[in-house]
């Protein structure tokens, strides 16, 4: 029975210590690191393992996705969902003069919150103080909510990293950083954008995947045009769940739309997983997502299921690496493909 009590969350994807300090090439990828804009529609997808609660318990594997809905004068806003076995919502609010010169920065949420962290930047957005502060190698304090405390920070180096744009490799380049406590953060070097996009603290994270709704419909569709074939990293599932989630309504009613204006094409929708779990639960796993997918272009954007076909292929063909987490987000995948071109 999942309990109804109100849990404050590690926001942060874990992965086993054995992935960290394993390295991506960002030779001839496109630099990304001022390009990317905090902006509404923004969605963030970051799978967690290995979540606890602030009392130390163990709550399990789970996807944290953030959609940002205002940036504002104000401050920055958005929601924010757990998917199982956490399954938690809320909605949080950044204060912009937290924004400006809070030291120190939230890295807990709680199911149900509505409203600001008052005193506190945030895990997505560090300030601009702790920013310039890093930037300068200056020492400057660093502290987060719960009952782990690094205290300071202060530059150690600089490193790129790769991240995911609209189902992209791109370079983004980052502020490496240790705090009193020998925990190591990388921030992103961009000063309107400051997000810690990776840590190595008592748990670890590593860059989540960034899609910008408008620019991941254009490439989606335009893939079709040009090849029959497109693949996304767009459509969200709950973690190990054939569950969709909100956030992939637009890109779906963008393949929906395609299928109308072109009502002689028929379409394979073909689910590819990661290695996590045995072969045949992410056969399994696979095939009932691109199901998923069949029923909402059915039964939500109206396309004659006749003209829908799938298969899951769980983890037999991927397209990069699954020793790493950043080629397992590359794995994870719905891939549409024309099948037949009715005369």
């Amino acid at each position: 029975m999942r309990s109804t009590r109100l849990w404050v969350l590690h926001l942060f994807l874990f992965l086993p210590p054995m992935l960290l300090g394993q390295s991506v090439s960002t030779a001839g990828l496109e630099d990304y690191t001022l390009k990317l804009r905090l902006t509404p529609g923004l969605v963030f997808s970051c799978p967690i393992y290995g979540g606890h609660n602030t009392a130390g318990q163990l709550i399990g594997d789970y996807e944290h996705i953030v959609t940002i809905t205002s940036v504002s004068k104000e401050g920055l806003s958005f929601n924010w969902s757990m998917t199982y076995p956490a399954n938690f919502t809320g909605h949080r609010l950044v204060q912009a003069s937290d924004m400006q010169k809070s030291r120190k920065v939230s890295v807990y949420y709680w199911s149900g919150e509505n409203g600001p962290r008052s005193g506190y930047s945030d895990t997505y957005r560090i300030s601009d103080a702790i920013y310039a502060d890093l930037k300068a190698g200056n020492k400057t304090g660093f502290e987060f909510d719960g009952n782990e405390n690094p205290v300071s920070v202060q530059k150690v180096g600089e490193e790129d990293l790769v991240a995911l744009v609209n189902d992209r490799k791109v370079k983004i380049h980052t502020i490496k950083g240790k705090t009193a406590n020998g925990w190591y953060i990388w921030v992103l070097d961009n000063p309107d954008f400051p997000m810690m996009v990776k840590g190595n603290a008592s748990w670890h994270w590593t860059v989540p995947s960034f899609i910008y709704p408008e620019a991941s419909e254009k490439n989606l569709l335009s893939q079709l045009k040009e090849k029959g074939e497109a693949t996304t990293h767009a459509i969200l599932f709950a973690f190990n769940s054939a569950e969709l989630e909100s956030e992939s309504k637009p890109i779906l009613d963008a393949v929906a739309g395609y299928l109308k204006a072109n009502p002689a094409v028929r379409m394979e929708i073909q689910g590819h997983s990661d290695n996590i779990g045995s072969a045949q639960f992410n056969l399994e796993l696979s095939r009932n997502r691109a199901e998923s997918v069949k029923k909402y272009l059915a039964q939500q954007g109206g396309i004659d299921v006749r003209r829908l076909s799938t298969s899951g292929l769980g983890f037999t063909k991927p397209v990069s690496d699954n020793s790493t987490a950043e080629g397992r987000a590359l794995n994870r995948r719905v891939v549409f493909k024309q099948i037949q071109q009715q005369r």
